[in-house]
């Protein structure tokens, strides 16, 4: 039904896309942004009223492809389509969503065009759904299914999305509102203090310098994980490991306190007291961890909480090694046949194992073959496979591989035969079959399990902060034995 869901600013910036159809690119926003936004700020800066006198058809449509919309507030709505679709259901999913993301980010579905003072109050906008992206793009997992709008109730919403879920202390939701419609609080009540670092005004903390200002205070927090697993032939796991780092960009202006959170199930052995005989399956078991010289770890084991005052710019923040309960993204079944005296048959069975909303970017799956093939011949059910004879290798691609789907290569390569001084033929059988491997890149995805469940700036000044968090994981070596 949908092919891509984009959510704008005033100005024409994308705030949240969704891209539903592989044949949708995300360049396509561009042309929205040009012919409607733009062109109602150029109306609205001539003076036209453009609630009035700009009218213009709320379906732009050029070729086979629509982009249906509907403003609410300070933001554009703007659902894709590039079929013939009914245009009154999309209208009613967009209404629906402007509603629900009101009731959740505001508390009110109303929509408030009243003219008095606090009115942008109960509007959207790019503050609101910029501190709270994490979650829009997992209401947007949860309600829309490749491409069909599915459950919308928010009691459903509830129980399904992370961070709808009430406190144990409260049941208001985990929202970080604008700065004009919360009330202030006071610091947060953890051992990294300002005044701690102070003294007579002058700081004592040497890995950021005083008077830092930024315009726009934003902080990434980005999760990489690399798996390393060797597999023999009938995909038993001989050994697995992850290497892991927490990489941090800040553009936070003054001295702020940052405070970010794993799961419950999280343990750091190399500093906590519980031993190896009190793990279990559904541990995240962080192993040699190392942090930057910033980090505060005095409340970890009672909140599973990391505290610290951040250098300004990029830094890395911590890494570490997992080797237990890793989470296996792809599972392969290799069989390899000889035929004959100068012939080799290939199966391979390639199995994703992660969420069928997420796709593995520029999957290669490299099946070594013997030196001297004379003749391939390839077929598979998805993707593009070629023989590189130079490399001696079948290389079998995949733009987007999505999780729970299962794909098959075969392919049979003739060899060359050769004469020796008896007169008989000998093949080259006794290649010693180097691994199978693969290459890939999944974003989301933490093969540790490892997850973010909040993370807070509080600076005196108490600025808005625009925050991400982001997960990745890509292939070290990721081998399978033939």
């Amino acid at each position: 039904m949908l092919s891509a869901l984009f959510v704008y600013d005033n100005k024409g910036d994308i705030l949240v896309s969704k891209i539903y159809k592989n044949g949708v690119k995300r360049n396509i926003s561009d042309v929205f942004r040009i012919q409607v936004i733009t062109s109602s700020n150029q109306a609205s800066k001539s003076g036209t009223n453009v609630s009035t006198n700009y009218n213009k058809s709320p379906v732009l449509t050029l070729g086979s492809t629509s982009f249906i919309y509907i403003r609410s507030g300070k933001v554009w709505l703007c659902a894709i389509t590039r079929s013939n679709q009914d245009c009154s259901v999309v209208f009613e999913f967009l209404y629906k969503l402007e509603s629900l993301l009101k009731l959740i980010l505001l508390g009110t579905n109303n929509i408030n065009n009243g003219s008095n003072s606090n009115s942008n109050l109960y509007q959207l906008n790019e503050e609101l759904l910029s501190n709270n992206f994490v979650m829009i793009n997992e209401i947007l997992d949860e309600i829309v299914e490749f491409g069909y709008p599915t459950d919308m109730e928010l009691n459903h919403l509830k129980q399904t999305v992370l961070s709808l879920k009430p406190s144990t202390t409260s049941d208001s939701f985990n929202l970080k509102l604008p700065s004009l419609t919360r009330r202030k609080s006071s610091a947060l009540s953890i051992p990294v203090s300002l005044n701690s670092h102070e003294t007579n005004g002058k700081s004592k903390v040497s890995w950021r310098d005083e008077g830092i200002k930024y315009r726009r205070n934003e902080i990434f927090l980005n999760v990489e994980e690399k798996i390393n697993i060797l597999m023999n032939s009938e995909g038993q796991v001989l050994r697995s490991y992850i290497d892991g780092v927490i990489n941090m960009k800040t553009h936070l202006s003054g001295m702020p306190e940052c405070k970010f959170g794993f799961g419950e199930n999280s343990i750091l052995l190399n500093s906590s007291n519980e031993n190896s005989s009190n793990l279990n399956e559904n541990n995240v078991i962080l192993e040699d961890s190392k942090f930057h010289q910033c980090v505060d770890l005095s409340r970890f084991d009672f909140d599973r909480s990391i505290l610290f005052i951040p250098p300004d710019g990029e830094f890395q923040l911590m890494n570490y090694h997992c080797r237990s309960n890793i989470n296996l993204p792809f599972q392969i079944y290799p069989q390899i046949t000889e035929i004959g005296n100068s012939k080799l048959s290939y199966k391979i069975r390639v199995k994703s194992l992660y969420s069928s909303k997420l796709p593995a970017l520029d999957l290669q799956v490299k099946i070594p073959t013997p030196t001297g093939v004379l003749k391939s011949n390839i077929s598979n059910s998805s993707g593009k496979s070629k023989y590189h004879p130079d490399q001696n290798l079948i290389i079998w691609k995949f733009n987007k591989f999505f999780g729970e789907q299962e794909h098959i290569l075969t392919a049979e390569v003739d060899l060359t035969q050769t004469t020796t001084s008896g007169n008989a033929l000998s093949n080259s059988f006794n290649w010693t079959r180097p691994p199978l491997t693969l290459d890939f890149k999944i974003d989301m995805f933490s093969c540790s399990g490892l997850t973010v469940k909040f993370l807070k700036v509080q600076e005196r000044g108490n600025y808005k902060t625009v925050k991400w968090v982001k997960y990745c994981t890509h292939s070290g070596s990721y081998e399978v034995r033939l």
